[in-house]
């Protein structure tokens, strides 16, 4: 029961926007404009640390961008770097969607390179993410199969015209669908997509109870949803596991939940997860508090911040 209420405590707390500011960058700002995508737009923290983590989203089928941009300002305020794209013509299918995310993959790992841009050299351009809504979500299926380098997948009630498709799914990806959903009905996509994804593969499919199609649309649609893809991206793109078991518990507004990611059990002051604390995680400690880093594993005293404070309490750990 502590443990529930602990869960709802931290996702009521969560839900609230992140704690950096937003901006955005627009292909009018010197955004690449690739060929195989339309109307580029990032969304960026304000004075976060980097190396910052990457996500491109794409939408469905006949849709525009606006219809899932709430992602953007959401994870941006949390510190992921979240770009958006756009097939060229928006009638286009998965595949096209597919060609446009790893065109924009292009366009905004050179924002790490453009010296005007306000992510100059604060992008982990080996890190990156892709996501996207309906076809869209098909699409970053299809994208992550052809660029291994793609480290995870969001599929928001995503959308195949061949289920087969999803047998080649070797990168995580991440389910998010509507109960009812008549658009991608679940027993046709999302289910089905989740069940051919080989168990080799880190999957979670989350089916939101009462949902429908665009349910997935916008993070402030449902509170464990939008918790889930943070996790997400914490997991995969930022290496951090602190919130594993979080990001595994089934939500209480969940029709259907499956995964079979397994959670290793993090020790406190443990930064390089080699199982012990020692002098490598006072060092590699002290390095992030030189750089305004921050990482949950040696946050010791949960105040939000790194300092010497948490340095001397991971001492304290060894010698005790």
């Amino acid at each position: 029961m502590k443990k529930i209420l602990l869960i709802l405590f931290l996702s009521s707390f969560l839900f609230s926007d992140g704690p950096y500011s937003v901006q955005s960058i627009t292909e009018q700002d010197g955004l690449r404009d690739g060929p195989d995508f339309s109307s580029g737009i990032v969304y960026f923290p304000v004075d976060a640390p980097g190396p910052l983590p990457i996500i491109v989203l794409i939408p469905g089928y006949v849709s525009y961008i606006s219809s899932i941009e709430d992602w953007g300002a959401y994870l941006a305020s949390y510190g992921i770097v979240t770009m958006f794209v756009n097939v060229n013509n928006i009638f286009l299918d998965p595949y096209y969607r597919s060609s446009a995310l790893l065109d924009g993959i292009i366009s905004i790992k050179l924002e790490n390179e453009r010296l005007d841009s306000p992510l100059f050299e604060n992008l982990n351009i080996d890190e990156v993410a892709v996501g996207g809504w309906s076809m869209g979500g098909g699409g970053a299926q299809l994208a992550a199969q052809q660029d291994m380098s793609i480290r995870a997948v969001v599929g928001l009630s995503p959308w195949l015209s061949n289920s087969n498709d999803s047998y080649e799914n070797n990168t995580p990806i991440l389910y998010l669908s509507g109960q009812f959903d008549v658009v991608a009905p679940n027993n046709f996509h999302t289910n089905i997509f989740y069940n051919n994804t080989p168990e080799s593969t880190d999957k979670l499919l989350y089916e939101i109870s009462g949902g429908t199609h665009s349910t997935v649309c916008s993070p402030y649609n449902d509170n464990a949803m939008a918790l889930k893809v943070l996790f997400w991206v914490e997991k995969y793109i930022m290496d951090n596991s602190t919130n594993c078991d979080l990001l595994i518990s089934p939500p209480i507004s969940a029709s259907e939940f499956l995964t079979n990611i397994e959670c290793e059990n993090l020790i406190n002051g443990d930064l390089n997860q080699d199982g012990i604390v020692n002098i490598q995680d006072i060092i590699l400690t002290v390095n992030l508090v030189l750089n305004n880093g921050f990482d949950n594993a040696v946050d010791i005293n949960l105040d939000g911040t790194l300092n010497i404070l948490d340095v001397i309490q991971i001492i304290n750990i060894i010698l005790n």
